[in-house]
């Protein structure tokens, strides 16, 4: 099943007059209702999540992107819709430029694995800056669907592969984290841990061989990442890890190692 055929036409509007984010979330609970799956729910209780969301954090990205999502009960499929605006608009967005192109998606609220795996989908395909111009450029609603289409991928939520991977991110820059966790929860349906570490020197200090080597014993960012992901999509997910990393061979900071496993039992939510 791929989930692009979530994407209702009928949620499309191009170039919207809305210059603030109220005006805009109530605009996006507006196309929301048009979609048969969510014709039950209504304006307002679809308004009102969306609020609700956004007052825990924005969704707003950067380069202009915001992807507002919010999922409710006794929903069986998602909904996803576009729209863009005139102007683009203060989404209070992560890099505190305006926002201007805007996804959202609404989700069943036990499909969480797969509407984290979709939204992280969804934020890879937008950095591409073709994609953005392109969504930009359309006149039609259909001209989005076949951007959806024809132009961003998106991880298929039904056909599981049976070769496995375990992939571990050893990671000491905090710059790269965020970037790396998004690119592995995009393949990973669930099956992943973070664990909290601490840097060799932290030990090292303590023998009075290295104790000259660190005169400072504040804790430096450590984290590993651990997964569990299809095989196929191991050289996916590296490239996403090389380009986020800049030069990951040169510079020290993320190590990654993969391994194919010969079996595995149960899952993990997210």
């Amino acid at each position: 099943m791929n989930l692009w055929h979530n994407l209702h036409a009928e949620c499309i509007t191009l170039q919207a007059d809305v210059t603030d984010k109220r005006t805009l979330l109530a605009l996006i609970a507006n196309n929301a209702t048009k979609a048969k799956p969510l014709q039950h729910i209504g304006e307002k209780a679809i308004l009102e999540a969306f609020t609700k969301r956004e007052k825990l954090r924005s969704t707003g990205l950067s380069n202009g992107i915001a992807i507002p999502h919010c999922s409710f009960d006794h929903l069986k499929e998602f909904v996803i819709g576009v729209i863009t605006t005139t102007k683009p608009l203060d989404f209070a967005a992560l890099d505190e430029k305006p926002s201007q192109i805007f996804i959202f998606l609404i989700g069943p609220t036990d499909m969480r694995n797969e509407h984290v795996r979709l939204l992280a989908a969804i934020s890879k395909a937008v950095r591409e800056k073709t994609v953005r111009e392109n969504i930009l450029g359309a006149t039609t609603p259909q001209q989005i669907v076949e951007i959806f289409n024809s132009q961003i991928s998106t991880p298929d939520v039904s056909e599981v592969g049976t070769l496995k991977s375990q992939l571990t991110v050893y990671i000491q820059k905090e710059e790269y984290f965020d970037e790396i966790l998004e690119a592995v929860s995009s393949e990973a349906d669930g099956s992943v841990a973070v664990i909290e570490t601490e840097n060799a020197n932290q030990y090292l200090y303590h023998m009075p061989l290295f104790a000259a080597f660190w005169s400072d014993r504040s804790k430096n960012f450590s984290r590993v990442l651990i997964a569990v992901i299809d095989r196929e999509s191991v050289n996916s997910v590296l490239r996403r890890i090389r380009t986020t990393t800049n030069d990951i061979d040169q510079n020290r900071g993320v190590m990654v190692t993969v391994h194919d496993l010969a079996f595995t039992l149960g899952s993990l939510d997210f």
